[in-house]
């Protein structure tokens, strides 16, 4: 009789525990998603050009449903939250854009390898031309993929092609 009751209760404290851990985790889930949305709409409210390119991106609309939002690739840098910052936010386009890649390819574009790795892409499902530029990028120990891959969530800056080439940031 001692043994069932023990066994009763054993069985009912990991009930409870798995109760309370299921709700702290879905609790903590939900905060997260709310500061990732809370993190869009802050990052739109100065950057409305800038949001509503990246909303129309592979990067936030896809086949897969896989999303990334402003902080995926922008946690990084540093911004004051909250302060006003109209000086950076009326930059010139091309400007903020040269010096974003100047940044990613210093960091070998560590803000696309937190969710892209190059040893797990599956270059049999690439089109060929991809496959060839990734193969020769890799051959010759290229790895920042800022160097091929600008305009994937923004679009490109007028002129960027030829100021790109000109400071080494874009192979002809």
């Amino acid at each position: 009789m001692k043994l069932s009751i023990k066994l009763l209760i054993s069985k009912r404290s990991y009930l409870w525990c798995s109760v309370g851990l299921l709700t702290l985790g879905l609790f903590y889930s939900s905060s997260v998603l709310a500061e990732e949305l809370k993190a869009l709409e802050d990052c739109e409210s100065c950057h409305t050009v800038q949001a509503s390119e990246f909303q129309a991106s592979v990067h936030y609309i896809n086949r897969s449903g896989v999303q990334a939002g402003c902080n995926n690739c922008h946690a990084f840098q540093k911004h004051k939250d909250g302060k006003k910052t109209s000086k950076v936010v009326k930059k010139d386009r091309l400007d903020m854009a040269m010096n974003e890649w100047k940044r990613m390819g210093k960091n070998d574009s560590k803000e696309c390898k937190t969710c892209h790795s190059p040893m797990a892409m599956d270059l049999a499902k690439q089109e060929p031309r991809s496959v060839a530029r990734h193969e020769e990028s890799f051959d010759a120990g290229e790895s920042s993929c800022i160097s091929c891959h600008k305009g994937i969530s923004h679009h490109l800056p007028a002129g960027w092609k030829a100021k790109a080439e000109k400071i080494g940031l874009h192979k002809k």
